[in-house]
This record gives C-alpha cells, sequence and structure tokens, in this order.
C-alpha cells in the first residue's frame, strides 16, 4: 500500500528544525575548537615560560580532569604554595631566636655486681646473697662527665672481682669521676673514696652528689674539685691521705694527657705505696702516653679484660661491646 503523502506545510517545519539542529551543532563544535586551542597555547606558554607557575599548571589539570579528581589537585596547589611561602624564610640566616635550648634528659641506670668466688681448680661461680647495687644517674647530653662510657663499666668490674686484694677501708681518690660508677662501688664494699673532677665542670661535679645521693653514701664519699696540671690547696690537701687512685676513659683526648700524669705523678710520689688503675679506651693507633710516662718517670703494665674476665662467666664483648678497651696500671719507676 503507498505511504501517505505529506502536507507541503510538513515537510517545510521538518527541513527547518533540521537545519535549527545542524546549526546547534555547529556552534558547539566551534566552542569545544576554541576551548581546545586556548588551552593549547596557554600549555605551550608554560612550557616556554622559564618561571613556570604552579598555580595556571594547576588550573589547566583542573579543566581536563574529571571532578573526582579537584580534591587531588587542590593537595598539590597547596603543597605548592606552603612551599613557595616558605623559601624565603630557608633564605634569611636564622638568629638566637630560632634556636631553642632543650633539657638534657636524666635517666638512672641499675648495675648488679653478683657475688662472685673460684674453686680450688680455678672455676668461678656466684656467691648466693653476695649481690651489690649501684644506681648511676646519667644524662642523654653531649658532655663527657655525665654519660656512663664502656671503661667504666670494665673498671668497676676489675675491681669487683678482685676486691679481695683490696686493703679493707682503703684510701680511694677516683680522677675525673664523672657518673662515679667505679668509686661508688668501692664505697659500697666499705672504702673510703674522694670522688673528684675539674673544678671549670661544676655540672660534672653536681651529677657526681647525685650520684652519691642516689645510692644513699652522704656520709661514705666526698667530692672535691680538681683539674689536672694545676697544684691547688685540694691537691695538696691529698698528700699522705690516698692509697690508689682509679679512673675511667681518662686518656680520651690528647690535650690532657701531660696535665692527667703531671697529676697522676704528684699523686704517686706524696702517697707512698700508691698505683694508679686506669682503664683506656683506644680512639686512634697514634695516640700513645710511652713518651710522658718516661719523661715523668712512670711505668705501666697492661692487662686486658678477656684474661680478668676469664672463669666469670662474663665475655668481653658483654661490657666493651666494639670498643678496644685495657686497663693499664702506673706506678713510679722508683
Amino acid at each position: 500500500m503507498p505511504e501517505p503523502v505529506k502536507p507541503e506545510q510538513e515537510v517545510r517545519a521538518e527541513e527547518e528544525e533540521g537545519a535549527e539542529e545542524e546549526e546547534r551543532e555547529e556552534e558547539v563544535r566551534t566552542e569545544e575548537e576554541e576551548e581546545e586551542s586556548a588551552d593549547s597555547e596557554e600549555e605551550r606558554s608554560l612550557c616556554r615560560s622559564p618561571a613556570k607557575s604552579p598555580r595556571k599548571r594547576s588550573s589547566i589539570l583542573k579543566r581536563k580532569r574529571r571532578p573526582s579528581e579537584e580534591e587531588e589537585v587542590t593537595e598539590e596547589e597547596e603543597v605548592e604554595e606552603t612551599a613557595e611561602t616558605a623559601e624565603p624564610a630557608a633564605a634569611r640566616e636564622p638568629t638566637d631566636e630560632d634556636f631553642q635550648f632543650k633539657e638534657p634528659k636524666l635517666r638512672k641506670k641499675k648495675f648488679i655486681f653478683q657475688g662472685f668466688r673460684r674453686s680450688s681448680e680455678g672455676r668461678g661461680g656466684p656467691e648466693p646473697g653476695g649481690a651489690v647495687e649501684v644506681v648511676i644517674p646519667e644524662q642523654l647530653a653531649a658532655s663527657y662527665g655525665l654519660y656512663i662510657w664502656p671503661s667504666s663499666p670494665v673498671l668497676a668490674w676489675y675491681l669487683w672481682l678482685h676486691q679481695s686484694s683490696l686493703t679493707p677501708g682503703s684510701r680511694v681518690l677516683e680522677l675525673g669521676a664523672g657518673t662515679a660508677l667505679p668509686g661508688l662501688l668501692l664505697a659500697r664494699l666499705g672504702h673510703r673514696v674522694t670522688l673528684s673532677d675539674s673544678l671549670l665542670l661544676p655540672q660534672t661535679l653536681a651529677n657526681c652528689r647525685a650520684a652519691i645521693a642516689c645510692n644513699n653514701l652522704q656520709e661514705q664519699v666526698q667530692v672535691i674539685g680538681l683539674t689536672w696540671g694545676l697544684v691547688t690547696s685540694q691537691l695538696l690537701a691529698l698528700r699522705g691521705k690516698v692509697d690508689l687512685v682509679i679512673g675511667s676513659d681518662l686518656f680520651f683526648d690528647p690535650s690532657v694527657f701531660e696535665p692527667l700524669l703531671v697529676t697522676v705523678k704528684w699523686l704517686l710520689s706524696n702517697n707512698q705505696g700508691c698505683e694508679f688503675l686506669v682503664t683506656v679506651q683506644e680512639r686512634s693507633a697514634d695516640w700513645s702516653v710511652e713518651v710522658l710516662l718516661s719523661k715523668y718517670r712512670l711505668k705501666a703494665s697492661t692487662l686486658h679484660p678477656r684474661e680478668f674476665l676469664a672463669g666469670s662467666g662474663i665475655l668481653e664483648t658483654d661490657l666493651t661491646g666494639d670498643h678496644s678497651i685495657t686497663l693499664l696500671r702506673i706506678t713510679n719507676e722508683d
């Protein structure tokens, strides 16, 4: 059956609607081409520019990314803005107000020395009920005298394992005491102990007093200021009053070697039968005290921790770690 023929007016109306629709599509295409052209021109301008703007780059990304990516673009823009703002501050020279002093942290360490005895065969073992505790306050600060260095426990364990060789009630002077572990251990064992450190380091002397108080040894231990190499009234007062001089890690810097040995020489020469026990940590193969020992007519014998720890159940590395530490026994040649 043949299709009915549309009236001429209806045909004309449909043709006009089609033309209008084509015009609208043409306008949309023109707008899209203009926008893409503008974006491309802006991107090329950014690439040619020596100073690229993060803001412009972010705005381009915003137009081209999906709406779900808007938050990421905003975060990137904030980071770049912060960097731009902080750059002038970083270039500014720091002043005293930019530095804030932080109080060093104080902590306490407890050292437990277990009773020990050797059998007739030379074997060692713990002795029940013979433990001694020493509490040491230390500060985590960049100061020699406020921190427990590895040489200190090495000397303390030597004195503990050889306590029978000391005369009861011996008068002991610890040089450069600092945290004073060896001296306080001997005080616990009944000896009369004097802790000393430099007059120029009042905070270290205060630390010695704090360590004495932590162990309730105020009646048995005294603290004096003693600067190496100087003959002071405090040093002269020690004539004939010292049986043993001890120290740990005192040869920490070549600049102190001679002042220290000057003081040691005076003490040994003015206290008959006195000797100096000191633990030494090797820090440089070029450092040596042999010339100075000869100069001041002193002699030294060396003992390694593995030798006096043999049979005790304590490994040398338990005390020294990765460090090389030895014990020197220094006496007068004459």
